[in-house]
């Protein structure tokens, strides 16, 4: 009796430690990956030459989708990071007027919306502010040519 007592204090003495160097650990990464996106050699283009992807963010193949012809690149990224969702805003926002892309409207106060254009696509960004991480869809599509 007096051995499982001993044993049961240990084994919660162990996970209480384990616990709170989890928890430190993961305050330090949250804080770190709270700071604004980099801009430059660390963010890069994924699938779509002309939408740069900021450091921090992975993509999520499965619930992404891409359709490709020699003349046309089309779909939908997903993106997963622990990235404060205002500094993506501003990142995109920057970034994608580097690249071509026209401003045309953003919506939204926690989870934002923005949508740009080019003569020949479209492209809308949605950014989700999670509790543990953000998700950024990006959505490309091309420009209907009028009757």
């Amino acid at each position: 009796m007096e051995g499982n007592r001993f044993a049961s204090v240990c084994v919660s003495a162990l996970v209480g430690l384990a616990l709170i160097a989890g928890c430190s650990r993961l305050g330090s990464e949250r804080k770190t990956s709270e700071e604004a996106p980099p801009v430059g050699e660390q963010a890069r283009y994924h699938y779509f030459q002309d939408v740069l992807i900021p450091h921090g963010l992975k993509a999520v193949m499965d619930k992404s989708f891409i359709y490709e012809t020699p003349s046309l690149k089309v779909g939908r990224l997903v993106f997963s990071g622990r990235v404060q969702a205002h500094s993506l805003v501003n990142f995109f926002t920057a970034n994608m007027e580097k690249d071509g892309w026209k401003l045309v409207n953003k919506f939204g106060v926690k989870d934002v919306v923005l949508n740009f254009s080019k003569p020949d696509k479209n492209c809308t960004i949605n950014i989700y502010d999670k509790p543990v991480k953000t998700i950024v869809e990006i959505w490309m599509a091309p420009v209907g040519k009028g009757s």
